[in-house]
């Protein structure tokens, strides 16, 4: 079975975009609860630095670098699932020729690997390897994490799709005139 997955366009823009969301996510989330905006994403670094876990509500500059290394590794990672678990379902039914079937798709996919994502990353995995937003944040924030990351999965191709749709809106009368000017002549 070849699934047809772009690696750019498919997994590491909707990874990036996603991973940056959350990113500012964690901030906003961080800020709102009083602490410093650098510091959920630099928990992160615990994977690497596990003994240093509590000097991240003041964290260096590797942990911060190292906590938005492994942050984003993992969304293009998740992205990666994504793309092809969607590449898969639309193979084995039939395509959507519709956009809008299509977006319910992607965001259905994407609210449900971000479920899982969630679910893996506090449930299945050892502490060890939790992302570390919970040292920082409470549920509700990481929650909000979560969605923003769940958003940005989807907002590359929907605002793919606007400029497609914006695009054809502009050229649809030029398309016209030019038509009716050949049509005149007759």
């Amino acid at each position: 079975m070849d699934l047809d997955v772009k690696p750019l366009e498919d997994v590491v823009l909707p990874g990036m975009v996603a991973g940056m969301l959350s990113t500012l996510a964690l901030g906003a989330c961080a800020r709102l609860a009083g602490k410093r905006s650098t510091a959920p994403v630099s928990a992160v670094s615990h994977w690497v630095w596990p003994q240093e876990v509590n000097q991240t509500a003041r964290p260096r500059a590797r942990h911060l670098v190292t906590g938005l290394a492994i942050h984003h590794l993992m969304s293009i990672g998740w992205a990666a699932v994504n793309a092809f678990t969607l590449a898969a379902i639309q193979e084995s039914v039939e395509p959507c020729l519709d956009s809008r079937a299509e977006h319910r798709q992607r965001i259905a996919l994407a609210s449900g690997l971000t479920l899982f994502a969630a679910f893996s990353d506090y449930v299945i995995v050892p502490k060890r390897f939790t992302p570390g937003f919970e040292f920082h944040l409470r549920v509700p924030h990481i929650a909000a994490v979560y969605v923003a990351f769940g958003a940005g999965l989807v907002a590359p191709f929907v605002v793919k799709d606007l400029c497609r749709q914006r695009l054809c809106v502009e050229q649809a009368p030029r398309k016209a005139s030019a038509i009716a000017a050949r049509h005149a002549g007759c």
